[in-house]
């Protein structure tokens, strides 16, 4: 194994690299580039003759829910019964937040460059939207600074009410991770002693479980309730390896489910908070499965815009990799304290 400041050093350079890169990615990035399910589709889509959409009643729909509550019963059973990786020291933990920081200052800087907010989808429109945009490229130019953090995470959230009032309820709750990483950053970043020993503790678990809802809300808008511009997309790109693999009756319209369907696992098991390193990492396989497949169809501008868009979710999974053995805010608690009250009534 490194040394502890090998690690340190390690992490040190990959922030320098993180840094070049995306520099070079905003000096070559394209505008008309999209990513993710409603970058690549048009939102003004009107669904095709041949679109149904999907109800509890069909049979797939039943047991992808089934299979979804097994799944999320799983992560909590296994929670306490697999091994724990070892707690990183403050060095690295301190390594990895400075990844974090330059990978969302960096996605808010190329989103602001192109005129939308948070999302490449997210056009900012009016007065009001145009502060928006000037005011998202000022809290990515500070992140990357690394200067006045406690404020650009207070500005971070109050961008997050900005899209709010600029969009819907929905457009925000689909990238309420921003909110997760504001918070993270807040709470690590708190001008006071007293005030980081207080909140500190809650960083990860509200960077994890506003990550959570994010996902489980982009698996219903954009592949379950949102199943046209789902069915559209893969139209559009043939991705369904299930029927290569020798499954034919595994339709686009069932692939586009058991996406949605395993988006919005990975997200209530963020927000229940267990197994989350084990959830993170597998998560995070998809993530670059979806990279690599469109490298593997020679798009590499949408490739290089996914990984750009991708950013504060690539963020947010290194801190819940790395930090995420926290027990704070989890589901488990709940059956730990009623143990406890059941020992403290035997022992009484």
């Amino acid at each position: 194994m490194k040394p502890a400041n090998q690690i340190s050093h390690s992490l040190r350079s990959l922030c320098l690299l993180t840094f070049f890169a995306t520099s070079f990615v905003f000096l070559f990035y394209s505008p008309d580039s999209f990513a993710h399910v409603k970058w690549f589709v048009s939102p003004d889509l009107q669904p095709p003759d041949t679109f149904k959409p999907y109800s509890l009643n069909e049979p797939m729909v039943g047991i992808w829910i089934a299979i979804a509550a097994v799944m999320i019963l799983t992560s909590i059973f296994l929670d306490s019964r697999l091994p724990t990786p070892p707690i990183v020291d403050s060095k690295t933990r301190h390594d990895v937040i400075e990844i974090v920081r330059i990978l969302t200052g960096m996605s808010l800087l190329l989103t602001a460059y192109d005129g939308k907010l948070i999302a490449p989808h997210l056009v900012a429109h009016d007065g009001m939207g145009v502060f928006l945009v000037f005011l998202e490229a000022f809290i990515g130019l500070m992140l990357i600074a690394n200067r006045f953090l406690f404020y650009a995470a207070i500005l971070l959230l109050v961008l997050v009410v900005g899209v709010l009032i600029q969009f819907n309820p929905i457009s925000m709750l689909e990238y309420i991770n921003m909110t997760g990483i504001a918070l993270f950053l807040l709470f690590n970043n708190m001008p006071t002693e007293s005030g980081r020993n207080r909140f500190k503790p809650y960083s990860v678990a509200a960077l994890r479980i506003f990550t959570g809802i994010s996902l489980a809300t982009l698996g219903l808008s954009e592949k379950i309730i949102g199943a046209p511009l789902g069915q559209e997309f893969m139209r559009q790109h043939p991705w369904n390896f299930m029927q290569t693999l020798g499954f034919e009756f595994f339709d686009d319209r069932l692939f586009v489910l058991s996406a949605g369907m395993m988006e919005v696992v990975f997200g209530t098991i963020l927000i229940l908070g267990t197994v989350t390193r084990l959830n993170t990492f597998v998560l995070s396989l998809f993530l670059l499965a979806s990279n690599l497949v469109f490298l593997y169809e020679g798009m590499k501008e949408a490739a290089l815009m996914e990984l750009v868009g991708h950013m504060p979710i690539i963020a947010s999974a290194l801190i819940l990799i790395v930090l995420g053995y926290g027990q704070r805010l989890k589901i488990t608690d709940i059956f730990k304290k009623s143990d406890d009250v059941k020992a403290a009534e035997v022992s009484g």
